[in-house]
């Protein structure tokens, strides 16, 4: 009846996710039995409806062609579907199905159309780059580690606490002595894999290995150093252009704090202490002071009052947490949990950073679709541009998981297809994109082979965004779930064929201008076998991959050229061995 794909620019224009004001253009061919006389696209947003009448312009063929081009002045998700009058008296209401293919009322469903605001021009620089992921306590050790606060020291290596009690509590009190000095002492290596940004676990003093349990914001954890080692750490990695980001957690603190203080040893009176204590207000009691909330009812974990005027002020004001470690020397945050963080709080915390630190990288950890995310009955505005520069892509690690596991290539590219429509194209380009982390099985583990586990990586390298090293990764490290999956890191049993492929593949992704902003567009799926491009405007790379166990002829659609990563020459119809890829690259000429 109808002919309408939101992701082709005959359709569409322009793809995915649009700026305010910025001009959009629609069409829809309708078929002439319909016999239409009045076409309009319908946009809703939390219950405001905009309608947009489609003039007819063309026909084509059997189709009549209706078509629009407009702006909308005002952010946020909208949904939209198209109503079309016929000269019966009937109005058809379109929507599309799962697979993004255009049908009639039945089981209806809209198309996602996210406006943003673009504040988001200082983040392009980060676009292209490379991230490794450092859980402190485990990836070096230089020094004699201060055990004033942590007695319980364990040998490098050996198996951390792991058995849990009955009521699925954990003892997390045993350190293996990570320092600041140490990452600062692997500054090279990092440079030599390719990494550009470093994203450190938490730092802050706490009573617990993760450090989730935050004791004093102000000050890093005796066991990593102090703050001047923290200032050498970031001016060494600046050296090498790599720039650190810091994990926020301010959803929640320890109850082990100076500012809830439930066993006494900090010198502050704490909220748990006295009703009088200044930091009262920052929690909510139920009945003070045992019963309080907390962060998944983890009774070391209580929950924070975000917009609380008090602890806004203490976290997002002139000399806040927020900007007190950029000083320090780190150019950004990674925000724990950001679906418990208000709207209010992500605001203003991105008010203080950028005043700061205007190129500094906000990213919120986001389990899902961060474009349409509900949490406690409120749709989020994280990508709108005045919170999050970008999420924690856990929907691409899923996807090329599930592509190596189950072999269907066509559920890979409307996984990525969705995020990559859904998301503002600055967004997309700085999305911390990973296969593994401390909050996950190590993707060797998941796997089972340390050829699937480059295969993966060599996928998700060549997506938007910037792909991710959970440290250790590179070096073959196994685990299972938390606290398995936080293991020392194996200096002098490292796996160095699999270091040697995850930094030619980095070496790789540095030469590509294309891999900053260029288009996700999938060229060929089957069983076992994909193939995308990722095209800019003055180059384009085609990446195809055969995870099967048989070989694979090339289609004609490939384009002949020289493998990056074999240097082999490559042509249609060549085959393609089993569990291998071919990164092939093209200038575009300008005509």
């Amino acid at each position: 009846m109808i002919k309408y794909d939101s992701r082709d620019s005959y359709y569409k224009l322009p793809f995915g996710a649009v700026e305010i004001e910025q001009d959009i253009t629609l069409r829809l061919l309708v078929s002439r039995r319909v016999s239409a006389f009045d076409v309009d696209a319908i946009f809703e947003r939390d219950g405001e409806r905009i309608s947009i009448p489609l003039q007819f312009s063309d026909t084509d063929g059997p189709y009549e062609v209706y078509s629009a081009t407009f702006d909308i002045n005002s952010e946020g998700l909208y949904f939209y579907w198209f109503e079309i009058h016929s000269t019966s008296g009937k109005t058809h209401k379109i929507g599309k199905n799962n697979m993004s293919n255009p049908f009639d009322e039945i089981s209806f469903s809209p198309w996602k159309l996210t406006v943003y605001i673009n504040s988001f021009t200082e983040t392009k620089q980060y676009a292209g780059s490379n991230i490794y992921q450092i859980f402190p306590d485990r990836f070096c050790k230089v020094g004699i580690p201060d055990t004033t606060k942590h007695s319980n020291l364990k040998q490098w290596g050996e198996t951390p606490n792991h058995i849990r009690e009955e009521d699925g509590t954990l003892d997390t009190s045993d350190f293996f002595g990570g320092n600041f000095k140490g990452i600062e002492s692997k500054i090279e290596y990092l440079h030599n894999l390719g990494i550009d940004i470093i994203y450190l676990n938490p730092i802050f003093e706490s009573a617990s290995n993760h450090r989730y349990d935050t004791g004093d914001y102000e000050k890093p954890d005796s066991m990593l150093g102090n703050i001047d080692d923290f200032k050498s750490l970031c001016k060494k990695a600046e050296e090498y252009d790599i720039r650190i980001i810091l994990d926020g957690v301010f959803s929640h603190t320890g109850a082990d704090s100076k500012y809830f203080n439930k066993y006494g040893n900090y010198d502050s009176s704490g909220a748990y202490q006295s009703k009088n204590s200044i930091y009262f207000s920052w929690y909510r009691f139920r009945n003070w002071p045992d019963d309080y909330e907390c962060w998944w009812n983890v009774q070391i974990l209580p929950n924070t009052n975000e917009t609380d005027v008090s602890f806004l002020d203490y976290i997002t004001g002139k000399d806040g947490i927020g900007r007190k470690w950029l000083r320090y020397g780190a150019f950004g945050w990674r925000l724990d949990v950001a679906d418990e963080l208000p709207d209010e709080f992500l605001e203003r915390f991105r008010t203080a950073v950028k005043e700061e630190k205007k190129e500094a990288l906000i990213i919120g950890e986001v389990w899902e679709n961060a474009a349409d995310k509900i949490s406690y009955n409120r749709r989020r505005k994280y990508l709108l541009g005045k919170q999050l520069d970008s999420v924690m892509n856990y929907v691409f690690r899923d996807a090329v998981i599930d592509f190596i596991q189950n072999k269907s290539g066509l559920r890979f590219v409307e996984k990525i297809l969705e995020i990559c429509e859904d998301y503002p194209a600055p967004v997309l380009n700085c999305l911390m994109n990973f296969l593994g982390t401390h909050d996950t099985e190590r993707i060797r583990t998941v796997l089972r082979s340390e050829r699937l586990t480059c295969l993966a990586y060599a996928i998700l390298a060549f997506l938007p965004g910037l792909p991710s090293i959970y440290y250790g990764d590179e070096a073959g490290m196994e685990g299972g779930k938390d606290p398995l999956n936080r293991l020392c890191y194996p200096w002098g049993n490292e796996n160095n064929d699999m270091i040697s492929f995850f930094a030619k593949i980095n070496k790789i992704r540095a030469c590509l201008d294309c891999l900053k902003d260029g288009r996700f567009i999938p060229l060929c799926t089957e069983d076992g076998f994909l193939m995308f491009s990722r095209k800019s405007e003055i180059e384009k790379i085609v990446f195809a991959i055969n995870i099967t166990d048989s070989p694979i002829n090339l289609p004609d659609v490939f384009e002949k050229g020289t493998d990056l990563y074999s240097h082999r020459s490559i042509e249609p119809g060549d085959k393609l061995d089993p569990q291998d890829f071919l990164i092939i690259y093209n200038q575009i000429s300008k005509k």
